[in-house]
């Protein structure tokens, strides 16, 4: 009974969404081979990183990005706002309203052309390793107003996928990435890295790391 009510459940399932529940398949089984694949010159040349810009399957030239720096403790000892870049940033500090949360935020807005995407990475990685070490976690947060086929992208990054969503318009998959990005527990799972799309073309990408902290 339960198979037949699993075939039935895909049989009415919309073709696109078929498709990308077959495809996220193909990249967990062919994960291992794609990270054995890891470290020959090619694929270090195309796995620079991530962002969404430099990966040949968008039309756009810039995106959105935004940096939110969050502490659970409480703002930091360390003053993170004199660290960071002013020129074409706009930051804005956040304290929760409850006074009985000690949460602190620090989060940064900016546009980013396909040139800049190496070492704006480059620079977030960084930021990562001294928010950490002073207890709190760098999210990264990139947008541009175009779909994108989100199973192929999870298969060219190299993406384990652990938790994946489904509506008539917009995907989600949230996975892991052997890689240096932060990490959050969502769930039962570790994940790192999440890309959220709605439609193909015309429609919008979001690409979050770890996790998107904010609405899509």
């Amino acid at each position: 009974m339960k198979r037949t009510a699993s075939l039935t459940y895909f049989r009415n399932t919309p073709l696109s969404a078929q498709l990308l529940i077959v495809l996220l398949g193909v990249a967990v089984f062919s994960h291992a081979f794609l990270w054995n694949q890891a470290f020959s010159p090619a694929v270090k040349a195309q796995d620079k990183h991530p962002l969404l810009l430099s990966t040949g399957l968008l039309e756009a030239q810039e995106a959105e990005l935004r940096i939110i720096l969050w502490f659970a403790k409480g703002k930091p000892k360390e003053n993170f706002l004199n660290q960071l870049p002013q020129e074409g940033w706009v930051w804005q500090e956040s304290h929760p309203a409850n006074s009985m949360s000690r949460g602190y935020s620090l989060a940064g807005y900016t546009r980013i052309s396909q040139k800049s995407e190496q070492a704006i990475f480059s620079w977030y990685q960084g930021l990562v390793q001294d928010v950490g070490q002073a207890g709190g976690i760098a999210y990264l947060d990139e947008r541009v107003p175009e779909g994108m086929d989100i199973a192929h992208y999870a298969l060219q990054q190299n993406i384990l996928p652990r938790q994946f969503s489904l509506s008539e318009s917009v995907s989600s998959v949230a996975g892991w990435q052997e890689s240096l990005l932060p990490r959050v527990v969502a769930g039962n799972d570790k994940v790192n890295i999440q890309v959220i799309s709605q439609g193909y073309g015309q429609g919008r990408t979001a690409l979050a790391i770890p996790v998107l902290l904010e609405e899509f």
